[in-house]
C-alpha cells in the first residue's frame, strides 16, 4: 500500500472502532428516550452490532504502519461504552420493571459488571501493548462475550416465558468475576472454526431454538457452553500463564 492507501485504511479502522463505541451510546440513548418495551430489545441488538464493528476494525488496520498503541487504546476506550456501560444500563432498565429490592439487586450487579469491564480493559490494554507473541487464548472471559451473553439473556427474559426472568442477573453475576479470573478461554474465531468443522453444534442450536420457540434461548445456551468450556479446559489441561489477555 502507498501512503495514501495506508492513511485511508487507518481512517477506516478508526471509524469502525468508533462505530463500536457509538453503538453502545446509541443503545443507551434508545433506553433513555424511547419509552417503549421494544427499547430494551433494540438496546440488546446494539451490543451485537458493536461486536460486529469490534470484530472487523482489526482487519481493516492490518498492514497500516503506525504505533500499535493508537489502535489498542482507541479500541479499549470504545469497548467501555459498548461492552461495559450499555450492558450495565440494560440491567438497570430491565430491573426497573420490577422495582423494589429486585431493582436494587440489579443496580448493584450493573455497577459490579461495568467495574469489572473497566478493570478487564485495563489489563487487556497493558498486556496488549507489551505482548510480542501471537495470542492463542484469552485469560478470563472477554468483555464482548460477557456483554453479549448478558444481552442475549435479557432478550430471553423479555421474549421468553416468565421462568427466564432471572437470566440477565445470572449471566451478569457469573461473567463479571469470570472476566477478572485467570481461566484460559479459546479465541472466539477458533471456537467458530471448530463449530463449522464439527458440524453437530449448529444443528443442535437450531433444534434448541425450534423447541424453545426463541432464538435468544439458543444463543444463551451457546454462551453458557463457552463459559463452561474455559473451566473445563483448565481442569483437563491447565495452561501456563503467558501474560496474554483480551477484552
Amino acid at each position: 500500500m502507498n501512503e495514501r492507501q495506508m492513511r485511508l485504511r487507518a481512517h477506516l479502522a478508526d471509524g469502525l472502532s468508533v462505530g463500536n463505541g457509538a453503538s453502545g451510546v446509541a443503545g443507551v440513548i434508545v433506553l433513555l428516550t424511547w419509552h417503549d418495551p421494544r427499547a430494551l430489545i433494540v438496546a440488546c441488538v446494539c451490543v451485537f452490532v458493536a461486536w460486529g464493528f469490534d470484530s472487523i476494525d482489526g482487519l481493516a488496520a492490518r498492514g497500516v504502519k503506525r504505533a500499535p498503541a493508537e489502535g489498542i487504546v482507541l479500541d479499549s476506550l470504545c469497548d467501555v461504552s459498548s461492552f461495559g456501560v450499555l450492558p450495565a444500563v440494560l440491567l438497570a432498565a430491565y430491573g426497573a420493571r420490577s422495582g423494589g429490592a429486585i431493582l436494587v439487586i440489579y443496580l448493584v450487579t450493573a455497577i459490579a459488571f461495568v467495574s469489572c469491564v473497566i478493570l478487564r480493559l485495563r489489563r487487556y490494554t497493558v498486556h496488549a501493548l507489551d505482548q510480542t507473541s501471537k495470542r492463542t487464548s484469552f485469560t478470563g472471559v472477554p468483555s464482548p462475550v460477557a456483554a453479549m451473553s448478558t444481552a442475549a439473556a435479557t432478550l430471553c427474559a423479555i421474549t421468553g416465558p416468565p421462568a427466564l426472568a432471572w437470566l440477565p442477573l445470572l449471566f451478569a453475576g457469573v461473567t463479571a468475576p469470570l472476566m477478572m479470573s485467570r481461566i484460559p478461554y479459546p479465541e472466539t474465531p477458533r471456537v467458530a472454526a471448530w463449530a463449522v468443522r464439527a458440524k453437530w453444534p449448529v444443528p443442535l442450536l437450531v433444534a434448541i431454538a425450534y423447541a424453545a420457540g426463541n432464538i435468544a434461548v439458543a444463543v444463551s445456551v451457546l454462551f453458557s457452553a463457552y463459559l463452561v468450556s474455559g473451566a473445563w479446559a483448565r481442569r483437563a489441561t491447565p495452561l501456563p500463564e503467558t501474560g496474554s489477555s483480551s477484552r
